[in-house]
């Protein structure tokens, strides 16, 4: 074929399209052109080499690629599962994060995949394993390929769903019947796991390879992240395939084709939430300011010598969105960068569905401390039902599960997932009530972002009114075991019910190296200190958890979600540290907001009440051995602070109780 005859094929196809020699593996020499310069750089590079095939050219279909792996006996078959690929059709599967179950395929499809695939796999003859790759465009079922062997996804999906693939497929050629061996025919059972299979690469080993994900095959390897939820197990096999999942900060340089501007602003946004810079060519930036996003302007390499490369070599940069002009040709500005970030190890990202999914992945609050660790010889049949009840002390509302009856696995992913406000219940985090060798009860309580806490001075007082109800303890003065230490519970009734408890919550710590707090001196009480862009009068107490008390009479004027992450994750305070900034109303009642270690602002904190009253007294405002009421958005706290102890006294509140499946 000449080039005049591509385009003019091209031409009449329409635009986009599929340009591959007529026999290919793995996808080699393949590309998708979108409009007449992709088509004039391929044949230009194809008719170089002499190639004698001819060009095969073929209407590109943007949609959403599906792969079946089958097992036919000659007369029936059974899918054990159906996997969907993150990136849209057009990146080679092997190149694509696979997913399992299929995240958007109704019942429908399915038959209709069944129903395709079995025609296929006896039309074919096949006896034994079978892969069919699919694509969903404009709501039509298409076949890609079929290949009536075995592919790179039958140990994935044969472990995830326990059918041992390789075994049946191997006695199906002997001439057993799939209806006799025990997993029956059709669209197994789905698992109770979600399952995503990400690629590897190895760029780095592969000098002038342009990164940038197509049709041709470039992976040299993958990894499966197995977890209860998509989020989790994406953001396990994106950890697992050597990706940096920086939660926030830093920036990102967004350089990509026209055809994909009309989406990149959604992304853009995501990253700009998570407190990322966007660094943009001048054509993207134009896009993204026109949707409101703040954008810094980079030249292009050819443009000036402060450009892309000096970007990138500066270390302002953590990711890069990079799908302009594909590269068969190394002197390629858009190459030139996707290999200075194989150099810099910056991870680079070709296929805005990928960059999507990252970007999901670090808005979730999953890190490697809360993933659920999978065996893979021991997973479940099907999924979990555990009992819980809604509480909440001052409006503090935690998730609660008794484990004097079910066990909890995995508590820390279950407090991510289970404490989103949109996608879960909602709630602060999740408690544990257990049993305790040396307490009544022991507690054990987990922040929205699955770290665990020490104590919990709302939680302890909702713990108390658990075990009485539920008549584990049934004795108003209880004892409750928390990693802080042994806490004394006193319970009051209004009404004939459990209303009200009171804590005793233990001494209130003031020594700097025991808070801990990294600043020289015995005691932190108004010291001053630069956090957060500015200089503050800091009051450092430990009431089993730090706590950093800051006074202000502005306090309701604070932008809390902008100064709360400095003071949590600042190197003055090794284990992070909650924050509450207070106003003095006068000796018996301060105002207080708080922002929590691993939770963000929350409409009250028991410990912090305590901390905030502790540091009134000591820096003079309020008096010691004197009721203090501490008001919250959540409510009222009363505070008393002694030379031997901290009492605490509030509400605890029953909301509800449910069953969730997981």
């Amino acid at each position: 074929m000449t080039k005049e005859e591509a385009f003019e094929m091209a031409d009449k196809i329409g635009y986009p399209v599929l340009l591959r020699p007529s026999y290919v593996l793995g996808g080699q020499n393949m590309i998708i052109a979108f409009n007449d310069k992709d088509v004039d750089e391929y044949m230009d590079i194809i008719l170089s080499h002499n190639i004698e095939n001819p060009v095969l050219i073929d209407k590109y279909m943007m949609g959403t690629e599906v792969e079946v792996d089958a097992i036919c006996d000659g007369e029936d078959i059974l899918i054990p599962g159906i996997m969907e690929h993150i990136e849209r059709a057009g990146v080679h599967s092997g190149d694509s994060i696979a997913v399992y179950p299929a995240m958007s395929l109704t019942d429908d499809f399915i038959e209709k995949i069944l129903d395709y695939s079995k025609r296929l796999a006896i039309s074919l003859e096949t006896k034994g394993l079978v892969n069919i790759q699919y694509v969903i465009y404009e709501n039509e079922l298409y076949v890609i390929e079929v290949n009536p062997r075995s592919s790179r996804t039958i140990p994935y999906i044969s472990k995830v769903t326990g059918v041992p693939m390789a075994e049946l497929a191997t006695r199906t050629m002997f001439g057993e019947k799939l209806k006799d061996m025990g997993y029956g025919t059709g669209v197994y059972k789905i698992s109770p796991y979600v399952a995503v299979k990400v690629p590897v690469f190895s760029f780095e080993k592969l000098i002038n390879v342009d990164t940038h994900l197509g049709p041709e095959m470039k992976s040299t390897g993958e990894v499966l992240g197995i977890a209860g939820t998509l989020e989790e197990a994406l953001y396990k096999g994106l950890v697992a395939a050597g990706y940096k999942m920086n939660k926030s900060g830093g920036g990102v340089l967004i350089t990509i084709r026209d055809v994909d501007k009309p989406e990149i602003s959604d992304i853009a946004h995501k990253f700009v939430n998570l407190g990322y810079k966007i660094y943009a060519t001048k054509g993207t930036a134009d896009v993204l300011r026109a949707e409101g996003i703040e954008v810094n302007v980079v030249d292009k390499i050819y443009e000036s010598d402060n450009n892309c490369l000096t970007l990138l070599q500066s270390g302002k940069v953590d990711y890069i969105i990079s799908t302009s002009s594909k590269g068969r040709i190394p002197t390629n500005d858009s190459v030139k960068i996707r290999r200075k970030s194989v150099e810099l190890s910056i991870p680079c990202l070709t296929s805005l569905d990928t960059a999507n999914a990252l970007a999901d992945s670090l808005r979730s609050r999953y890190s490697q401390m809360s993933t659920e660790l999978v065996n893979i010889n021991e997973m479940r049949n099907e999924r979990q039902k555990l009992r819980f009840t809604k509480m909440h002390g001052c409006q503090n509302d935690y998730i609660y599960f008794n484990c004097f009856e079910q066990s909890i696995n995995n508590p820390e992913g279950l407090s991510v997932s289970l404490s989103d406000r949109h996608l879960g219940i909602g709630g602060d985090g999740v408690v544990l009530i257990c049993p305790s060798d040396v307490a009544d009860a022991k507690m054990r309580m987990f922040n929205l972002d699955g770290s665990e806490g020490k104590m919990c001075g709302n939680a302890i007082r909702c713990v108390g009114k658990y075990v009485y109800d539920n008549n584990i303890v049934k004795k108003e003065k209880l004892t409750i075991e928390t990693l802080s230490g042994i806490k004394e519970i006193e319970l009051f009734k209004q009404n004939g019910e459990i209303r009200l408890a009171k804590v005793d919550m233990g001494k209130a710590e003031l020594k700097a190296e025991l808070i801990p707090v990294n600043i020289h001196a015995d005691k932190v009480i108004n010291y001053s200190a630069d956090i957060a862009g500015g200089r503050f009068k800091i009051t450092c107490v430990s009431m089993g958890n730090p706590h950093c008390v800051v006074f202000n009479d502005m306090i309701d004027g604070l932008d809390l979600e902008k100064i709360g992450p400095k003071f949590e994750n600042d190197p003055l305070f090794p284990e992070r540290v909650n924050t509450e900034f207070v106003k003095i109303i006068d000796k018996h009642t301060i105002k207080m907001r708080v922002w929590e270690r691993g939770s963000g602002e929350t409409w009250a904190c028991g410990t912090g009440a305590c901390a905030a009253v502790v540091a009134a007294v000591e820096n003079g405002y309020c008096e010691k051995d004197s009721d203090v009421t501490v008001r919250l958005k959540g409510g009222n706290l009363i505070v008393r602070y002694t030379d031997d102890t901290v009492y605490m006294t509030g509400n605890a509140e029953t909301i509800y109780d449910g069953v969730i499946t997981i």
